[in-house]
């Protein structure tokens, strides 16, 4: 049975709930200001001293330039480095549930993850993403070597939804996650810290920045070595399974000359060993319990070698007009990888494959900041290298016999695009915002497919599709409107268009389905919001109504047409229209001198319009479904409090409420791999003293140490049906020693 989404009860109530909430959160600033206003005109001592207890402004730089989020005409959620810190973010998967409305089905870093915003993203990830990934203005290409960014010179991250085309390229369809580091400086800085925790956690961090010699240069060095036991069992073995096992590092050297350029050059690096065994944890089997495998075939090797090379260039050109160069360089392997996907002591479906990726990047941009007028251009060019080959052997139920097949991978992608976006400022009030990019990308390669024995050596050449080639171009703009009404109200309007290339599958076992390339998906988004700064600084709220309207919509397909050919493999198509609408709001507020409290929500509704059905049967009809991985609400709330102690030193607390709805993950909204309600608890807690380099912190994520399963694998012809879970309870205690 197919679900077809909601009941008319039941969407009548979430359109009650939303109207009620959006009620509330455009009418609560009203009555804070109101409430705020003094009733006499002159300010005592006490009313005095309460105004000095203000948030402190949030800067981004979300257009490519420095702004007040408060006056950013983009909705934006921000993680800064002390909540980075506190919280434990080390993934993007870890911006689940603390950035509402971004998705990351997959929660281990060795492990591919497509990133989803506003409900659309999470995607095949061997393919073009629909969230564009960020390190320092570098783009990171598709979904593998993505998630871990556990360093500690991180400053912030920055999350921008909604289609960030104009400025960031295509494939930003859904947003952009933003990873954005600390660069060198002259005034010395050093520190270190060691950090124990249960399941043998044991981490080390390190920061060192200051200047090299009496010159113009400086340079700084981070490093995070991160390593446990695993939080899964193998009942087979006895054995502690997936298992962490990650070193990165960061190195920064930093030019400035008196006449004002800016150069920074960065290399960073990470070998990962991590094991695969990370959604093997069988629900059919009859000993099956959470976080319990019984594999026999593989411990799961991986390895994965990764890094970067990348120069930053800034040089002054006069008349507020500044040159800006980004050059980048990443590369990584996987190999090897190995994993049995079904996770049961009799194998069913062992996976073997590398993955290796080589891209080059180049954007020089002119920017500047004239009068009334604010504008950036720029011209940028991405290539990359994509191999990937996998075997795979399943062993299906008798009397089915054994298959046995790889497939190669080779693509090359080449982006090229132009770009320019002006802010005019009308009156000292009202602003207009004109933004165009014109793209051209191009992706040529093969996809080859073999049949094996059960020793892997091929015996049959299914296909060897060569010389394949696609190109697709277009035109993303962006246009906005924006009222500073008052110092404290700020409100803005705006459209904007972006697509995500498509391009071709990797190699199945299906030739159509290999040569068939995909149009690129594209999207229109509207968008109004309203952001305040109350109470004298005291208090802001930002509420973001927006509505997606998606055409050629890719989705995931199995038993679809191609060319006329009944297509039995999954592969990736334009299955038609669909369209995402709701609302983002951010409150926070100062409730004292050491007091904060941050509420951030999103509440989301998604649609099918329409979808290819070329089989023609009913339950391969989706349109009224929702769409994978577009949870109505997603929610995070955190409490801190910094209490002085009688010494001089401080203790800090801080307290995190994560809450995720249900959730489908597939379009046919199959409720056996619908994902459930989540519910998380996070404690810190941190000691310091201005007086000693020492401090202490400890650190409890998932303290009601609740078991969700975050996404499961069914492939009936093999007998798979497994999931991955969260991980469980978790602390850290960690020292730290600053020189």
């Amino acid at each position: 049975m197919v679900h077809r989404g909601m009941s008319d009860g039941e969407r009548g109530g979430a359109h009650r709930l939303i109207a009620g909430l959006l009620l509330a959160a455009f009418a609560w600033p009203a009555v804070a200001q109101e409430a705020a206003t003094p009733p006499e005109p002159a300010a005592s001592a006490a009313a005095t001293s309460l105004s000095a207890v203000t948030l402190r402004p949030v800067i981004v730089t979300a257009q490519r330039r420095q702004t007040v989020l408060g006056r950013t005409p983009l909705s934006v959620g921000v993680v800064d480095q002390h909540v980075i810190e506190s919280s434990g973010t080390a993934q993007l998967s870890d911006l689940v549930g603390t950035v509402p409305g971004v998705t990351v089905p997959n929660g281990f870093s060795n492990q591919p993850q497509a990133v989803g915003i506003r409900g659309m993203g999470v995607s095949v990830p061997a393919m073009s993403q629909a969230v564009g990934i960020y390190v320092d203005d570098v783009p990171l290409i598709r979904g593998y070597a993505t998630a871990l960014w556990d360093l500690p010179d991180i400053a912030r991250i920055e999350v921008l939804r909604g289609p960030q085309g104009t400025l960031y390229g295509q494939n930003s369809t859904a947003g952009a996650v933003r990873v954005i580091s600390l660069d060198p400086t002259r005034s010395p800085v050093a520190w270190g810290s060691v950090s124990l925790g249960n399941y043998r956690d044991a981490e080390l961090h390190a920061y060192v920045n200051g200047p090299i010699g009496d010159g113009p240069l400086s340079g700084s060095f981070a490093l995070s070595r991160r390593g446990n036991d695993g939080f899964g069992t193998n009942a087979s073995t006895g054995e502690h399974v997936n298992a962490l096992d990650a070193t990165q590092f960061r190195a920064k050297l930093r030019l400035q000359q008196p006449s004002g350029t800016d150069a920074v050059l960065a290399v960073d690096g990470l070998i990962d060993r991590s094991d695969t065994n990370t959604g093997n944890f069988p629900l059919n089997d009859p000993q099956s319990a959470p976080r319990v495998t019984f594999v026999t075939a593989t411990p799961g090797p991986f390895k994965r070698v990764s890094g970067g090379l990348q120069l930053k260039v800034t040089h002054p050109l006069g008349n507020g007009i500044d040159l800006h160069s980004f050059t980048g360089y990443r590369a990584y392997r996987d190999d090897p990888t190995i994993a049995d996907i079904g996770g049961k002591a009799t194998l069913r479906y062992l996976l073997s494959q590398t993955v290796e990726q080589k891209a080059f990047s180049q954007e020089v941009q002119l920017q500047a900041r004239q009068d009334r007028l604010d504008w950036t251009t720029g011209l940028m060019l991405v290539s990359d290298r994509f191999d990937f080959d996998r075997i795979v052997d399943q062993i299906p139920l008798p009397p089915r016999g054994r298959i046995d097949t790889e497939g190669q991978t080779h693509l090359e992608t080449t982006d090229v695009g132009i770009y320019g976006q002006a802010h005019y400022q009308w009156t000292n009030e009202f602003g207009l915002t004109a933004g165009l990019r014109a793209y051209r990308t191009t992706q040529t390669g093969g996809n080859r497919f073999w049949t094996l024995d059960a020793q892997q050596q091929r015996t049959k050449e299914v296909y060897n599709a060569t010389d394949l080639s696609t190109t697709s171009h277009g035109l993303l703009p962006r246009l906005g409107v924006d009222w500073q009404r008052s110092d404290d109200h700020f409100l803005y309007a705006s459209f904007a268009m972006g697509q995500k290339f498509g391009g071709f599958n990797r190699a199945t076992a299906s030739e159509r389905a290999s040569t068939y390339a995909a149009r690129p998906e594209k999207v229109s988004t509207w968008e109004l919001g309203s952001k305040w700064r109350l109470a004298g600084g005291r208090l802001t709220a930002d509420v973001v109504l927006f509505l997606n309207r998606y055409g050629e919509y890719l989705a995931s397909l199995q038993n679809t047409v191609i060319n006329g050919v009944l297509v039995p493999d999954q592969v990736l198509v334009n299955a038609g229209r669909a369209k995402t609408y709701g609302v983002d709001i951010d409150l926070a507020a100062k409730l004292a001198a050491r007091t904060e409290l941050a509420l951030a929500i999103e509440l989301l509704r998604s649609r099918i319009d329409e979808f290819a059905n070329p089989t023609g049967a009913a339950l391969s009809n989706y349109v009224g479904n929702e769409l994978p991985y577009a949870s109505h609400l997603s929610l995070s709330a955190r409490f801190s409090h910094a209490q002085p102690l009688p010494n001089g030193s401080s203790l800090e607390f801080s307290a995190t409420l994560q809450r995720l709805a249900k959730q489908f993950a597939d379009v046919q909204n199959n409720p056996a791999l619908a994902i459930g309600p989540q519910t998380y608890i996070n404690l810190s807690a941190n000691w310091s003293s201005p007086e000693h380099p020492w401090s202490v912190s400890v650190r409890v994520r998932n303290a009601t140490n609740r078991t969700h399963v975050v996404l499961r694998t069914m492939i009936p012809s093999a007998d798979v049906d497994a999931a991955n879970y969260n991980a469980p309870r978790t602390w850290l205690a960690t020292l730290r020693r600053d020189f």
